[in-house]
This record gives C-alpha cells, structure tokens and sequence, in this order.
C-alpha cells in the first residue's frame, strides 16, 4: 500500500496532487438542457478535482466526467466556482473515490521529478 504525504491546508480532506490533462465534463441545466465541455484539469485528489474551463457550472450541479488520463469516468458534484481572467476553476468533489494506484503514479512522478531537479542543482 502506497502512503501519500503532503501539506494539507486546514480546510482539506485529501492532498492535492497537479495534473494536466483534458477532461470532458456534461450536465444538465436547471431547465432540463444538456451541456458539455472540454477542460483542462489542474489538480486531482482522491475526492476531487480542480479544472479550468471556458464555461460557468452553477455551484450545485451534478455532473459527468471523463478524464481517460485518470482512467475515470465517474459523476460528481460543483462545490465551488471562481471566474479570473476570462475563465472559470471549478472545483468538483468526486461521487466515487479516484484509484489509489493512479493517485500513487501521479505522486511518484511528480516527486521523481522533483528529486531529478534538486540532483541537477548539486551536480
């Protein structure tokens, strides 16, 4: 069993772990409409994730997600908006937990790189 260690603000559950890649997300509108859109994902934990898109979700909603990258394809629910710069990060909590396995890859390859870095600098 992999442990995860990192920095959990007060307000956290589960540590946050950057990721970029594409995410496809489709919802209902409160009038019954169905709506999609592609995103960019910017950080994942093991009950949420954190994107960036081009459209506004209304805090609430229930949605659909696909991140192949994540090997997830799950539903979840918008927990918080905040519009910068013309585009909307979203944060949404996750229906199902993310597998513990791809958390773990995501983890160590961020601190391989990390430790690739600091190497470079003593060198």
């Amino acid at each position: 069993m992999v442990v995860l260690e990192a920095k959990l603000s007060e307000s956290r559950r589960h540590p946050r772990v950057q990721y970029a890649g594409l995410v496809f997300i489709s919802w209902k509108t409160f009038q019954g409409e169905r709506n999609y859109a592609l995103g960019k994902c910017l950080d994942v934990s093991e009950l949420g994730v954190g994107l960036e898109l081009s459209i506004r979700i209304p805090v609430g909603s229930f949605v659909r997600i696909r991140a192949y990258g994540l090997n997830l394809d799950g539903s979840a629910t918008v927990r918080h908006i905040r519009r910068r710069d013309g585009r909307y990060f979203v944060g949404l909590e996750l229906s199902e937990a993310l597998q513990t396995e791809i958390l773990a890859d995501l983890y160590a390859s961020q601190t391989d790189g990390l430790v690739a870095v600091a190497a470079s600098h003593y060198a």
